[in-house]
């Protein structure tokens, strides 16, 4: 998969071209890569995507937004230390801050039909979502898209078939409150800043 594109930071790099040959009139419209949907929906709604093709990148990345924070991060929330450890994380961890200013965490899907990002309590915990650092910058991978919240369900049944996780949620970032959003998953989550860094080979 080429890169995407990132808004990281102001930059922004425009996708590569789906398809440069030709089309007529009349054929139907090439549909798109599900990542590049998901990216789009995504960084509509506010949230912050990168995508790194080698763990490096994502450690780089990792650190250039904790400098975005200098004398505010002093613990990162984290729930998974080995997610930490994949980062090489510098900052003091803790499982049980969570007025933090920053927490990390993987997910159980990314979902394209409205770039939401769906966690359980393997992410979260027994927290709600409302209660967690405003910022969160979540480690994902490429195999990890689905076309629905629906199918996005069905993926962690099927993942988690002996013991089905509680505490399942969708994760949105809104640009302003005339979004309307009807989603029950959605109640109560609270808006965040999120930083979504997307690893071609993540597990």
């Amino acid at each position: 998969m080429s890169k995407i594109w990132s808004t990281l930071f102001g930059k922004k790099t425009a996708p590569k071209e789906l398809d440069v040959e030709e089309r007529g009139p009349h054929m139907p419209a090439k549909e798109m890569p599900i990542e590049q949907i998901f990216a789009g929906k995504f960084t509509k709604r506010g949230g912050k995507f990168v995508y790194c093709e080698q763990l490096e990148d994502a450690k780089t990345t990792f650190n250039d937004i904790t400098k975005e924070y200098p004398t505010e991060i002093r613990e990162l929330l984290c729930f998974d230390p080995k997610l930490a450890e994949k980062l090489d994380v510098g900052i003091t961890l803790t499982k049980t801050n969570l007025n933090a200013k920053m927490m990390l965490c993987s997910c159980e899907s990314l979902v394209a039909y409205d770039g939401s990002v769906v966690v359980c309590e393997h992410q979260l915990g027994t927290n709600k979502l409302s209660d967690l650092p405003e910022i969160l910058v979540i480690l994902a991978g490429t195999r990890q898209f689905s076309n629905t919240v629906s199918d996005a369900l069905k993926n962690i049944k099927l993942r988690y078939a002996d013991s089905i996780p509680l505490n399942i949620t969708s994760i949105k970032q809104f640009k302003s409150d005339s979004f309307k959003d009807d989603n029950y998953m959605n109640y109560g989550s609270g808006v965040k800043e999120v930083y979504l860094l997307l690893l071609e080979d993540f597990s």
